[in-house]
């Protein structure tokens, strides 16, 4: 079967899963949409399934297609980098995609990436998108990892996690000049600013709202960044929840106080998935460096 496959089908086609588009495809591949279509074709022969849905708009990997590109993708980049070497050249570095949920991206992927070996050999690509996006992202192999919150629907085949953290949202709002909250919980109808309902965090604190008094709080912000949400607090604008690793020097500093309500804090494992493929050898061995921390 490989000795039916030319390597410059395989290019054709991560340029068609990235663009998704025939005719932008081959315009990037600088060739005409037609002979394009034959090679995408040829290259579905060759290994027996069809990797694309036609009938969807816009165009689609299969099931079978996720799995192929992700092996593909790492193929590919293993070899570049290994031609690069034996050329003697040195600048060609192993990439290691990386898709992240937006609070984990800015504050958990500094501490995860300082001490990574060797990591000048490798460049770190990480993208910081929406926990949904994120998973999609693997599905189809465009990501190596994502760093993401628990998801039952990867904790099993074809998906492998490892957990990096137990995290918790907290309750806070800020505080007044001499350290003290400046809302009272017990007064109704309290500012709250929330996430959005399809957000990780935002489907957290909505089961909790609605197992409580309705008219305790009164949404006034919304956004799907805890990070917002976080600046708004501070400044006075209301009450969020927000991740416990997000807030650690403002509750040192008195900045920011815990709020004190009955079960309102909620335990959030952070994790990072892989799809159960080969990758590239630089994401191989930081999949073994990540396998090798244990954080609380």
């Amino acid at each position: 079967m490989l000795n039916n496959i030319e390597t410059k089908w395989l290019y054709d086609f991560i340029a068609l899963e990235e663009y998704r588009s025939f005719t932008v495809a081959a315009e990037k591949r600088n060739i005409s949409q037609s002979s394009f279509s034959r090679r995408i074709r040829a290259l579905e022969t060759a290994i027996g399934f069809d990797i694309f849905d036609r009938s969807s708009s816009p165009l689609q990997l299969t099931e079978q297609g996720r799995v192929f590109h992700a092996h593909i993708r790492n193929t590919l980049d293993d070899l570049e980098y290994q031609l690069n070497k034996l050329h003697g050249g040195g600048n060609y570095k192993n990439k290691i995609t990386i898709a992240a949920a937006h609070s984990l991206s800015i504050f958990i992927m500094p501490e995860l990436l300082k001490d990574v070996p060797e990591s000048q050999e490798k460049i770190f690509y990480v993208e910081s998108i929406d926990v949904d996006e994120a998973v999609l992202n693997l599905k189809e192999g465009r990501s190596d990892f994502i760093l993401s919150f628990y998801n039952e629907d990867l904790m099993s085949e074809p998906f492998m996690h490892a957990k990096i953290l137990e995290s918790h949202l907290y309750p806070v709002c800020a505080c007044d000049s001499a350290g003290n909250p400046l809302f009272d919980i017990n007064t109704p109808s309290a500012p709250l600013l929330n996430y959005t309902d399809n957000s990780y965090m935002g489907r957290q604190v909505n089961r909790y709202l609605a197992s409580i008094d309705s008219n305790k709080f009164a949404i006034t912000f919304v956004s799907s960044m805890s990070d917002l949400l976080k600046r708004m607090v501070k400044q006075g604008y209301g009450i969020a929840w927000l991740p416990d690793y997000s807030i650690q020097d403002e509750l040192k500093d008195n900045t920011l106080a815990i709020i004190n309500m009955e079960k309102a804090v909620m335990r959030m494992g952070v994790y990072i998935y892989r799809l159960d493929t080969k990758l590239n050898m630089a994401s191989e061995k930081f999949w073994r460096y990540v396998k090798t921390l244990r954080r609380h």
